[in-house]
């Protein structure tokens, strides 16, 4: 008989299992693709869901407590303000609005928590404050709104209404180079951290984009593949979503790996009252046992972020969940 622990370890064992929020769903509780998180002010998680061309309808933001309780959502799929199609990030300013980038549009898109739509900025280009295919926000300390430029190849300082500021990084695997860069975190004290996504590395930069150092994921741990969200919490420690190694890599401040994420998923609030009102599709699903173990693990984690209480969150883009953790 097997023994199945409701609540596991992280390989390390600093993190635990808490649960997880979701269901394949292109409306109402469930999402399609997650590929963003944040975390509101109302103290609600907000997840955006990317979902495919051919279901415009999945492309939304949903609003939901940690425990799962669906409170609303919002879409608006198209290219006129307001709207949106290839998300890529969601972020809450210090204004309390959420900030979207759409990289169809090459633009970002300013919400209230409730999904009213307040004013958008940014167009196509390769000029200062021009971009192609907007993906990683993140606020810095003084309130400037950091964009990773992704097919520019360089990460663009804004202010909340769209004024560029600064920007740096140009084609290459050199230090400060990127190759199709795309999350953006910031610690405490302004550092930036970006993900580079082909040169399989998280570089770290000072406050005016200088370069300090970079992260492969090599050392305590066996490396990087395509890595793309990020987070830094309070203590400095850096989560990065390891995309083709289908796990969370947990940084210290230094960069060295001291535990991964593998993923322990259960079935959700939202899939159990699905599996009640159709008990033939459970049935199904108890006779299906093969390979039952590996779909309780990530694949392809898209986003991470963490709260100040300690629950670690990731978007688990291809099953269509959110895994939570906490930090022990």
């Amino acid at each position: 008989m097997t023994t199945v622990v409701e609540y596991p370890l992280s390989v390390a064992g600093l993190y635990q299992y808490h649960n997880v929020i979701g269901l394949l769903s292109a409306s109402g509780p469930g999402f399609s693709g997650p590929v963003s998180l944040a975390l509101g002010p109302d103290g609600l998680l907000y997840v955006a869901s990317r979902a495919n061309p051919n279901q415009p309808e999945g492309v939304r933001v949903t609003r939901c407590t940690f425990d799962g309780d669906y409170l609303g959502e919002f879409n608006g799929w198209g290219e006129g303000p307001g709207q949106f199609i290839w998300i890529t990030e969601i972020r809450f300013g210090p204004d309390g609005n959420l900030y979207l980038s759409d990289e169809n549009t090459h633009r970002v898109s300013v919400f209230t928590p409730e999904g009213e739509f307040l004013r958008c900025w940014g167009e196509f280009g390769v000029a200062s404050g021009q971009m192609n295919r907007p993906s990683g926000m993140a606020f810095a300390p003084d309130g400037s709104l950091l964009v990773v430029d992704a097919l520019n190849h360089r990460v663009q300082r804004f202010t909340a209404d769209g004024e560029i500021l600064a920007g740096w990084g140009e084609e290459g695997e050199g230090a400060g180079q990127f190759r199709m860069p795309w999350g953006v975190a910031t610690d405490s004290d302004g550092n930036v951290y970006v993900t580079d996504w082909r040169n399989n590395r998280v570089q770290k930069f000072d406050v005016d984009g200088g370069y300090i150092a970079e992260f492969d994921g090599r050392d305590g741990g066996e490396g990087f593949a395509r890595p793309n969200g990020l987070t830094v919490d309070g203590d400095g420690r850096i989560y990065v979503c390891d995309w083709q190694n289908d796990r969370v890599q947990v940084l210290d401040a230094g960069g060295r790996v001291i535990d991964t994420l593998i993923g322990h998923s259960g079935t959700s609030k939202w899939a159990r009252t699905f599996l009640n009102a159709n008990p033939d599709i459970e049935d199904k699903l108890n006779a299906a046992t093969q390979n039952i173990e590996l779909k309780r693990r990530f694949y392809r984690p898209r986003a991470v972020t963490v709260s100040d209480g300690g629950l670690v969150f990731v978007a688990d883009c291809y099953r269509h969940r959110v895994q939570i953790y906490r930090r022990l």
